[in-house]
């Protein structure tokens, strides 16, 4: 993940940008925990995490919006903490 801490991929690190106001996440777990104990989900195991967040970008106001964009449009909270510290890294990388 971005923190260089964590194991995961990008929507790893996507998911913790969910707003703190947010009831579609749970929704959105149920429906992959449910399709995947019915063995009906087309994905492997390790990119339940890439079905979650495109499942829960599906179901926002701009259906299907980019992770990039998202966060743009303020759909994803950027100023979560993980965001911030991670803007602070490239900031002191690349500054």
């Amino acid at each position: 993940m971005p923190n260089n801490q964590l194991s995961g991929m990008l929507e790893d690190f996507v998911s913790y940008l969910l707003p703190d106001d947010d009831k579609l996440g749970a929704k959105a777990k149920n429906i992959l925990a449910e399709i995947e104990a019915e063995n009906l989900n087309k994905y492997p195991d390790i990119h339940h995490q890439k079905a979650f967040i495109h499942t829960w970008l599906a179901w926002q106001e701009t259906p299907g919006q980019p992770m990039g964009l998202a966060i743009t449009a303020h759909v994803l909270a950027h100023d979560q903490e993980n965001a911030q510290k991670f803007v602070g890294w490239l900031n002191r990388l690349f500054n």
